[in-house]
Formats: structure tokens, sequence, C-alpha cells
């Protein structure tokens, strides 16, 4: 009788597990779908390993798809550091993107600098958006 019990007790605990597992691979098969249809190469296994670094996949997906679809590919590895470093990935690649169609020449890592240096990275975007110069240091 107790060896029944014991077998339950393993049978659900293998069936949550395979299930926890389950759920964390499916999470990141949408966004790898979500990437193939705007056209974006990335590897499974790449996103596996973006969440496996608790680094948000929808994310930085959102923010290469953008980057890409605007014309300024950025790599995943910039994007991923940035995040990691305590930046805001996707308000970078905005800005970024701001910059480039006001022709300032503002590269990813630069505006993570100015993103990562403080809160006037809303600033000089909005500066930028005007084409007024930026004067002084964040």
């Amino acid at each position: 009788m107790e060896v029944l019990y014991i077998n339950r007790i393993v049978i659900v605990a293998i069936v949550f597990i395979i299930t926890v597992i389950g759920l964390f691979f499916l999470q990141v098969l949408f966004q790898w779908i979500k990437a193939l249809h705007s056209n974006v190469n990335v590897s499974y296994s790449r996103l596996v390993s973006m969440r496996l670094r608790k680094v948000p996949v929808q994310t930085i997906i959102e923010a290469y798809v953008l980057g890409r679809s605007e014309g300024y590919p950025i790599e995943l590895d910039l994007l991923e550091a940035h995040y990691l470093a305590g930046g805001n990935v996707l308000r970078t690649v905005q800005a970024v993107i701001a910059a480039n169609k006001a022709n300032v020449k503002l590269d990813f890592k630069e505006a993570a600098a100015l993103d990562l240096a403080g809160d006037g990275m809303l600033e000089v975007a909005k500066n930028i958006a005007k084409n007024k110069p930026f004067n002084g240091i964040i």
C-alpha cells in the first residue's frame, strides 16, 4: 500500500516538472515564432539561453525587431548586455531611431551610455527630435 502511495507521489512530481519545463520552452517558442514572422533570424537556443540568464526575451526581441524594421540593425549581444547593465533597451533603441531620423549620428553604444548615465535620456531624445543642440553632460 505504501509503495503505491510513493509511486503516485513520484508520478505527480514528474508530471509537474515536465509541465513546468514545457511552459518554459513554450514561452520561448512564442517569441521565436514572433521573430521568424518579423523576418529576424534568431536561433531558438539563443532565446533559451537568454531566458536562462533571466533576460526578458520578449523585450529584447521587440527592440531587435524594431531596430531592424527601421533599418538600424543592432546586435542581440548589445541589447542583452544593455539590459543586464540595468538599461532600458526599448527606450534606447527608440532614441537611436529618433536621432537617426533627425540626421543626428547616434549609435547604440552611445545611446546606451546615455541611458545608463541617468534619466536625462528622455531630454536628450526630445532635443534630438526637435533638432536642438544638446549642451551639457547628463
